[in-house]
């Protein structure tokens, strides 16, 4: 792990989603020696200000609330279980938004890394199955760290782990947390970049070189040394990995590393939020919801740097 990543803060809503983020969190501030927070935050919207004579009643709501929070804490970390760890986290609850309250509280640390479920149960696509949740979304957008949404699924470390590249300065440092993570996982790795190729652009008239299979075989081959050159094949760090380089040719980003992701059964996606190609709409728009749904995976999202 990164020797800047000193403080590290899990989101916690008592979903079981969040009970895996929490065991995940745990795991990777013991390797890395950084020190964990956990938040609560009860919503607002379970708190609804009331005047007058309502307002000892409104009291009694908050107490009770904000007390049941603390033992449901203490009965997941008083074991010596998967949340042992946890026992000596300390936990802040606050009653606000949840959005507002975790990005503010992830500011006022100074954490290098915020975790959490990829939902809180609350976002249901038609198929029945759960995918990135409103907070969750949210949090990515507005966090001031990187920020690595755990899928409900992940009950173990990652053992695989895709980076998506475009050769932006954010998605470099997407290689280099996904070589940190690969390492302190002991994961394979897959660099992968996905490109619309210029002839799905303007169809090429026939004979010319473009059209022919052999061209568009050295194209695809060329842009995977050029990733090979743009993660540094030759450092120490990389050598170790020994990751695999592919370049995807596909009308949509999103989906060919979905679809990649899928077939190599990867356990973790990192990529940056923002790049020099649309590979940004990945987790800020409808793409994110298509990647998590479609590949059912957990993704690190990493921030660009200031």
């Amino acid at each position: 792990m990164s020797t800047a990543l000193k403080t590290m803060l899990v989101a916690v809503d008592f979903s079981p989603s969040s009970r895996i983020a929490v065991g995940h969190a745990v795991r990777l501030a013991n390797a890395a020696g950084a020190n964990l927070h956990a938040m609560h935050v009860v919503d607002t919207v379970a708190v609804i200000p009331l005047a007058g004579e309502m307002s000892g009643f409104q009291m009694q709501i908050t107490d009770s609330l904000l007390r049941e929070s603390r033992e449901m804490w203490h009965a997941w970390t008083d074991h010596h279980g998967e949340l042992g760890g946890a026992k000596n986290v300390p936990l802040s609850i606050e009653i606000g938004s949840p959005v507002a309250s975790i990005t503010h509280e992830a500011k006022k640390i100074g954490a290098g890394l915020l975790v959490m479920g990829n939902h809180g149960g609350s976002l249901v696509d038609g198929r029945g199955e759960k995918g990135v949740g409103v907070i969750a979304g949210s949090c990515v957008r507005r966090s001031p760290c990187d920020v690595l949404l755990v899928h409900q699924t992940q009950t173990g470390p990652f053992k695989s782990i895709l980076v998506a590249v475009d050769f932006s300065p954010t998605s470099k440092e997407a290689v280099e947390q996904a070589l940190r993570f690969a390492a302190l996982e002991g994961a394979t790795l897959h660099v992968v970049y996905a490109y619309t190729p210029p002839w799905d652009r303007l169809k090429p008239k026939a004979g010319s070189p473009e059209s022919t299979e052999a061209f568009r075989t050295q194209y695809q081959q060329t842009l995977e040394k050029q990733i090979e050159q743009f993660v540094g094949a030759g450092r120490p760090e990389v050598v170790w990995a020994k990751p695999t380089f592919h370049a995807i040719p596909h009308k949509s980003h999103g989906k060919a590393i979905a679809e990649f992701a899928k077939k190599q059964n990867v356990d973790l996606i990192v990529l940056g939020t923002r790049g020099a190609s649309n590979l940004h709409d990945i987790l800020l728009g409808s793409t994110a919801e298509q990647v998590l749904r479609d590949a059912h995976r957990s993704i690190l999202a990493i921030r660009p740097k200031a």
